[in-house]
């Protein structure tokens, strides 16, 4: 009988209790389908997948599987725009009005004009006082931001979505309030500015193609189609509905005959696992992946550093559990964990990571030379304890 080899750095029994976990959504529903991938030390230690990219074909989730990553774009974003930062086009505390004259007239509900500008680092660290449309209950302007996400924006540029953008009023004062929200499309809006090109076209040369993300793009292309994993989710009738076919889909425009026209730095693009995985390396290898630069070591260790001060913790979302948000900080497009012993999932000081609106994550634990990647596509997020269960069976697996 063959030997099992173990990759370094994991025990076997723990390895399996990520396949049991993967199997358990499956198995009970709560998931059409997920996929998995460890890497620890550079090296893929386990990357498997269970039940289906689709259902009404028994298509089955693969490794090549694409994905829908929503707010898995931000990180990608932010990076984006620490390289012209890195160009020295500005420095985190300019003011961003400079490229975006709109900003500087800006208003507050029920307060007036912003009392002060808003800068890069805050938009950055969404403490810049945009919201997201996710919680009118509490903030009446959601209900404006919410009009926009929910009609089909994708055959609108990024200026014209903008556009609409900043004539909603701010939800707080720019620097007094970390709230989730648009930010990060208005980085990606900057970078279109700053770099006078379209973000689609400045991610691919600047990002995608030096590190051979060869299936990552706002659009899934014609040839591409058969891979693309369906979304699904939560309704009244089911809790595992279809909500969206390719004829319908805003990420493909080979079937639909409408261009994709929007690219959304906050949550446009789609990706694979393996794609995502050159990326996060890049990040835990500090800016470098083969050879290839991406950022310069510093720029890595301000984006994942917490920019937050104490009066604005805890964070109000944390893309690990709801409602528990102590232990987390937040970076320049990234969450960090500040605090393992408060945290909702088991982690490491400093590991930064971030998720997406149909339920994939991806962490980075540089401690521990580690890298996770969760997909799935299922609505609404955290509806399920997916990714902190993944956490906690990842680093139950670490010897």
């Amino acid at each position: 009988m063959a030997a099992v080899i173990t990759p370094r750095g994991f025990s076997p029994t723990g390895l399996a209790s990520i396949e049991q976990m993967m199997e358990s959504y499956v198995s009970s529903g709560k998931s059409a389908g997920m996929l998995t991938l460890v890497s620890r030390y550079g090296k893929v230690a386990q990357l498997s997948s269970r039940g289906y990219a689709d259902i009404a074909s028994v298509t089955p989730i693969r490794e090549d599987t694409i994905f829908r990553i929503y707010s898995m774009t931000k990180p990608i974003t932010s990076v984006a725009l620490m390289t012209l930062m890195e160009q020295d086009h500005f420095e985190l505390d300019d003011a961003a009005k400079h490229w975006i004259p709109a900003l500087a007239e800006m208003e507050v509900y029920q307060q007036g004009k912003i009392e002060s500008d808003i800068t890069i680092r805050q938009l950055l660290t969404h403490t810049a006082g945009f919201s997201y449309g996710f919680k009118p209950e509490l903030y009446p302007v959601d209900k404006l931001y919410a009009e926009i996400w929910r009609s089909r924006i994708q055959d609108q540029t990024l200026a014209q979505v903008m556009q609409k953008v900043l004539e909603i009023p701010l939800v707080a004062q720019p620097g007094t309030l970390w709230h989730y929200s648009v930010a990060t499309d208005i980085c990606g809006y900057l970078v279109e500015l700053i770099s006078g090109i379209p973000l689609a076209d400045y991610l691919q040369q600047t990002i995608f193609d030096p590190l051979g993300m060869v299936d990552t793009a706002f659009e899934v292309s014609e040839g591409k189609i058969e891979r693309f994993a369906t979304l699904y989710g939560y309704t009244d009738d089911n809790a595992l509905a279809q909500l969206e076919t390719n004829e319908s889909s805003p990420f493909i425009s080979a079937i639909s005959g409408i261009p994709v026209r929007l690219h959304s730095g906050g949550g446009g693009l789609t990706s694979t696992a393996k794609d995502y995985l050159r990326f996060a390396q890049m990040m835990l290898n500090r800016g470098e992946l083969e050879g290839c630069r991406i950022l310069e070591a510093d720029s890595v260790a301000l984006m994942t550093a917490n920019h937050l001060d104490k009066k604005l913790l805890p964070l109000s979302f944390n893309g690990v559990a709801p409602g528990a948000y102590q232990g987390y900080g937040f970076g320049l497009g990234y969450c960090i964990n500040l605090d393992p012993a408060t945290a909702a999932a088991a982690g490491t000081r400093g590991d930064f990571g971030w998720g997406g609106m149909a339920d994939t994550y991806c962490w980075v634990d540089p401690e521990q030379e580690l890298i996770a990647i969760l997909m799935q596509q299922y609505l609404p997020s955290l509806h399920h304890a997916g990714r902190k269960d993944f956490r906690d069976a990842v680093y139950r697996a670490l010897i």
